[in-house]
């Protein structure tokens, strides 16, 4: 069937013997495509194989912490039967320092009891002051102490973060600069947070008896709350709605769908400009960004290609989807990218 493809072109192409002449030109033009897809493939290969280098080393530094907690804990295991055995009274001694530990948590634990209702009302005041300043939340930065003893304003605290994630780009746009950064502190520190927990829960996995007998090790948080992904989530839930937001537009008014794209590339460029140098750099803010959108972007506009009613508005048809797709597609970022060049401006 290739064989068949191959003659018909070919013989839409030579119908006469002059024709011919016409070989070099098709056979250099056909190479320089040739070398254009070798090109892609190669970076494409390249970025790919970063990636998995990048896992992989992740992969064996956390092993190798893994293993170094396991044989740390090991290590004070046995300091700790040693002692016991150079003690003469060690079980007596024990017996007395586990009463003080009960008594000391039961008096904790009154205290906190007694404290809980006046330290949530200063929490709950704290919410309202930046329910009444959501451009700014001043407080953002205290409520991550306050909230690791007041689990149950955990959910309030979580729609704060969600409410900056989702406006972010503006917040940046406004230059809001603190409240990125602060937004970022709280991120951060709760990332490696949940670093430790899962490499303590890993650690801790095969070594129950040991964790039980050093509690205090394992004293702290016992789950990951997972901010760094929920982070993520809100960039592309604001984008999906965005995107949303274009297609509507474009329903209604295919002329102007150049228009309604433009918040694609001014929020990379934001992110650019104003976001890059707040984040931390390992986090690779722009590439986090440029690789959600651009996929939201492929997702979109095949999704016009398969949609009956986008496919209509751009005057398509089954068997020409293909070429009008690439030459709108082009069209569109052809024309963005020189009116920008025009305005002194640049993409990314």
């Amino acid at each position: 069937m290739t064989m068949d493809v191959a003659s018909i072109k070919l013989s839409d192409l030579l119908h006469h013997p002059d024709d011919l002449d016409k070989i070099p030109a098709l056979k250099l033009e056909y190479t320089r495509k040739k070398s254009a897809v070798d090109s892609q493939l190669r970076s494409g290969l390249k970025e790919q194989l970063e990636v998995t280098q990048a896992g992989m080393h992740g992969i064996t530094d956390g092993q190798r912490t893994v293993q170094l907690i396991k044989e740390e804990m090991m290590k004070i295991d046995k300091l700790c039967a040693e002692a016991q055995n150079m003690i003469k009274d060690f079980p007596n001694i024990n017996l007395v320092s586990q009463t003080h530990r009960n008594f000391t948590a039961v008096e904790t634990m009154r205290r906190n009891l007694v404290d809980f209702n006046e330290r949530l009302t200063k929490v709950e005041g704290l919410l309202e002051e930046d329910d009444r300043d959501e451009d700014n939340m001043a407080n953002l930065g205290r409520w991550r102490i306050i909230f690791a003893r007041l689990d149950d304003t955990i959910d309030w605290f979580d729609e704060h973060i969600g409410k900056v994630a989702m406006n972010l780009i503006e917040v940046v746009v406004q230059g809001n600069s603190s409240l990125v950064v602060r937004l970022a502190v709280v991120i951060e520190a709760e990332e490696k947070s949940d670093k430790r927990v899962l490499a303590l829960q890993e650690a801790l996995k095969d070594h129950k008896e040991m964790a039980a007998r050093f509690k205090s090790i394992t004293d702290g948080a016992k789950s990951t709350r997972g901010y760094k992904e929920k982070f993520l989530m809100a960039i592309k839930l604001k984008a999906e709605g965005d995107i949303e937001e274009t297609k509507q537009a474009f329903l209604e008014d295919p002329s102007k769908l150049e228009k309604s794209l433009r918040w694609f590339f001014n929020d990379l460029n934001a992110v650019k400009q104003g976001m890059v140098p707040l984040m931390p750099k390992k986090w690779k803010i722009l590439k986090t960004y440029g690789k959600i959108y651009h996929q939201l972007m492929h997702d979109f506009l095949i999704g016009m290609i398969d949609d009956p009613d986008t496919t209509g508005s751009f005057g398509w048809t089954r068997n020409g989807v293909g070429q009008g797709f690439q030459t709108t597609h082009y069209q569109i970022l052809g024309s963005m990218a020189r009116s920008d060049l025009q305005n002194g401006k640049e993409r990314f």
